[in-house]
């Protein structure tokens, strides 16, 4: 099977590729791009950059391909209590939150929601969204039926794009903060334009507000958990499939 991967950050694209072999490495338009095999399927993997225009840019990029399959994978932010740090949901429905509500993402699902029974992964609401929310205040505006709902930057213009191609779709996300770890800063502290990371933004932040460094360590930390957790089922799901 040839196999789309749309991850955001490096972390994420590490926990993918973990078994991968036959690994080569490009660049496209600024970004990094891999090829290689997994489990006996082709992979193309773009790093696309946090954020909806990223991840749109990429799943158009590897739709051009015509995968037989696109995936929208990496980190996400838990909402209820009930998903802990490393744990992975797969996608059972997408919102995009446009500032004032949600709006539905059409998803062609792979196997129609089969593969999390099969992988033992709970089926949840990924919310796709351009900032950071917070979690307190969203949690009341949750639909009806919103279960195990994560909050994520990308997963809704993957999805968008894949259901205008015709190209089966999954989404997987490991928790990497929480439902009662709120966020003290914002992505774009840390981003430049594109959404990308920054490292001397980085430093420049922590001077301003070197309070954000305790919660900071603790994300990092929580970060390689939740690699752990999605590399797992990633490498499960490459061989179910």
């Amino acid at each position: 099977m040839n196999i789309g991967i749309i991850t955001a950050m490096p972390e994420e694209t590490a926990a993918v590729l973990k078994m991968a072999h036959h690994r080569e490495k490009s660049r496209v338009s600024g970004r990094n791009r891999y090829r290689c095999q997994i489990s006996g399927h082709d992979i193309e993997l773009i790093e696309t950059g946090m954020g909806m225009l990223n991840a749109g840019w990429g799943a158009l990029a590897l739709a051009g391909q015509r995968p037989d399959l696109m995936i929208s994978t990496g980190f996400g932010g838990g909402i209820l209590p009930g998903l802990a740090v490393g744990d992975v949901v797969m996608a059972g429905q997408v919102l995009h939150w446009v500032g004032d509500g949600f709006e539905a993402v059409p998803v062609g699902l792979y196997g129609l929601n089969s593969m999390a029974e099969v992988l033992s992964l709970p089926c949840g609401t990924f919310i796709s969204c351009d900032a950071i929310l917070d979690k307190t205040s969203l949690l009341p505006l949750l639909p009806s039926g919103a279960n195990y709902p994560v909050v994520e930057m990308e997963t809704a213009a993957v999805a968008r794009v894949a259901a205008a191609q015709g190209i089966p779709f999954l989404g997987l996300r490991s928790i990497s903060d929480p439902w009662d770890e709120e966020l003290a800063f914002s992505i774009d502290d840390f981003c430049d334009e594109t959404k990308r990371i920054r490292i001397i933004k980085v430093i420049a932040t922590i001077i301003r507000r070197p309070g954000i460094v305790p919660q900071l360590l603790r994300l990092a930390r929580n970060s390689r958990l939740a690699a752990a957790g999605l590399a797992r089922s990633m490498e499960r799901l490459l061989e179910t499939i």
